[in-house]
């Protein structure tokens, strides 16, 4: 995973836990908690499960926002775990593998869901992880000519489905995600893929073969209005107008579920593709022609279909 995506996701993380939801969090008290994670990822003792433990249940589960941006960080944080970083020779072998490290990330939310859900009878922990159980497993299944390691992957989710922390079509699900990281895994023995293509390449794979279906609503309900996908703001704009928009009006917009239309899979499809040359703009031309650019000769800038100066 890129290392802007882990950023955003910790700090999302961070301004969660320094809003009044309920109360804000010190800094202190946030880097405390990366100490205790990153202890848990190398060494996953029983002791540094429940010192980590102890933090999240003291200062995340009273706030589903704080749930849910915490969800969101340990999967970018397992997905970014790669054994290209580590050393060589003496110094490698004493450092954590990442299969490791993310199989550890799995040990500390599963002793959060069986303290929150089987102890406390608060499902809000497992509700929140859930959508991102697939992907966690995943990745962490994602290594090749490693057994003993996957034998530990599926135990834990034999634990899980005995001790009910998931029904059973959800565990199945999470199998699933499982089986096919092991089918369509690439991979290397090196483990130099692992890092940033652990989870892209499943869900690439899996998105490649099922049809584009519209979601119920877009955005989560339960997140405040500025963390919103900016589309909730377009049908609140006034055109021409200076008057500010109403934050309580700002909610997830409700979307017909079901099989998406045609037109709109074509335009969703041709807008990725343009985004694509951004990056490489002669990705779409033929490999042996020059890509052309309208040029004002007065300016020498480069102009775009309706004559309008685009920078360079």
């Amino acid at each position: 995973m890129a290392s802007h995506q882990i950023a955003i996701a910790k700090a999302t993380f961070a301004a969660s836990l320094l809003r009044p939801d309920p109360i804000p969090v010190p800094r202190d008290d946030i880097a405390q908690f990366h100490t205790l994670l990153g202890a848990v990822s190398t060494q996953c003792s029983p002791t540094n499960i429940q010192r980590c433990k102890r933090w999240v249940l003291s200062n995340v589960i009273q706030s589903t926002t704080r749930i849910t941006a915490l969800a969101k960080f340990l999967a970018a944080l397992s997905a970014s775990f790669s054994d290209a970083d580590r050393g060589t020779l003496v110094s490698a072998r004493r450092e954590t593998s990442a299969k490791r490290r993310r199989l550890h990330i799995l040990y500390l939310i599963s002793d959060l869901i069986y303290h929150t859900k089987i102890r406390d009878r608060d499902t809000s922990v497992a509700d929140n992880f859930l959508p991102l159980l697939a992907n966690l497993f995943s990745s962490t299944a994602s290594f090749k000519n490693c057994p003993k390691h996957l034998r530990k992957v599926e135990q834990l989710l034999d634990i899980w489905a005995e001790k009910h922390y998931y029904s059973t079509n959800d565990i199945n699900k999470i199998r699933q995600a499982v089986e096919t990281a092991q089918r369509s895994n690439s991979t290397t023995n090196e483990a130099a893929d692992a890092d940033s293509r652990a989870i892209s390449n499943v869900a690439a794979k899996s998105a490649k073969d099922v049809p584009f279906t519209m979601p119920a609503m877009h955005g989560d309900q339960n997140l405040p209005w500025y963390d919103l996908p900016a589309g909730n703001l377009m049908q609140h704009i006034i055109p021409n107008s200076t008057r500010p928009i109403d934050p309580t009006l700002v909610k997830p917009m409700r979307l017909v579920p079901g099989q998406v239309d045609e037109e709109l899979v074509a335009s969703v499809k041709t807008f990725l593709e343009e985004v694509e040359t951004i990056y490489d703009p002669v990705a779409c031309n033929d490999e042996n022609e020059t890509p052309t650019w309208d040029v004002d000769e007065a300016t020498k800038d480069i102009m775009d279909g309706q004559l309008r100066s685009v920078r360079r």
